[in-house]
């Protein structure tokens, strides 16, 4: 449980049911894709804090297009017309120059198992990214578990650059702030985290 308790005996009060970091993705995230690459769960040591000489540098990424919803029930021809109608009449995301900045990395997305979001981000060319990991950002502000460890969602297979779609499957509503975290290919390696506040509805 995300609590700590190793079983429901031993929730005693309302404390015990507040979500400590660290979260898992997996309690969130039901699926997710960078580009063609599907995110792999492992346990990160480098989430929060660097190795060696490496050094942390403001993130380039930006968002560039509108988070689009696909039914993962496409064989019901209702939700493929429910994805499309959702697409039509809903604005996911404002990335105009004249919106504050912190409201550029503010997405809607709709939740549920049926429904698939994927959000255009540009990762920039120089340098590529080798990997990335995703997690809820908060964790980066702990030690981790018990081995010092921060649960992730990891892409590895790079280089990556330019456009690419983070695909994400959300099992419930709700205000999620996600940290992607990027390690450059420069020697030594420069880590980034890019913040992305998702709000998930029905």
């Amino acid at each position: 449980m995300s609590c700590g308790c190793s079983s429901k005996s031993q929730v005693s009060s309302w404390n015990d049911l507040l979500c400590q970091p660290p979260v898992d993705p997996r309690d969130v995230l039901a699926y997710c894709r960078l580009g063609a690459t599907e995110g792999v769960w492992s346990l990160s040591s480098d989430y929060n804090q660097l190795p060696g000489s490496s050094v942390w540098v403001p993130s380039p990424i930006v968002i560039q297009t509108e988070s689009m919803v696909t039914t993962n029930g496409s064989d019901q021809l209702q939700n493929v017309f429910d994805a499309t109608s959702w697409n039509q009449m809903h604005r996911t995301v404002n990335v105009g120059n004249n919106v504050a900045p912190p409201l550029r990395r503010t997405v809607f997305m709709r939740a549920g198992m049926g429904w698939s979001n994927a959000l255009g981000i540009n990762v920039g060319t120089s340098p590529a990214f080798d990997v990335f990991q995703l997690s809820l950002m908060e964790n980066a502000a702990t030690r981790g578990d018990a081995q010092g460890t921060i649960p992730v969602f990891q892409f590895s297979s790079g280089p990556y650059t330019g456009l690419l779609q983070l695909s994400m499957v959300l099992y419930a509503p709700g205000r999620y702030t996600f940290g992607l975290m990027g390690i450059d290919n420069s020697s030594p390696a420069n880590y980034s985290m890019f913040e992305l506040d998702v709000i998930a509805v029905m």
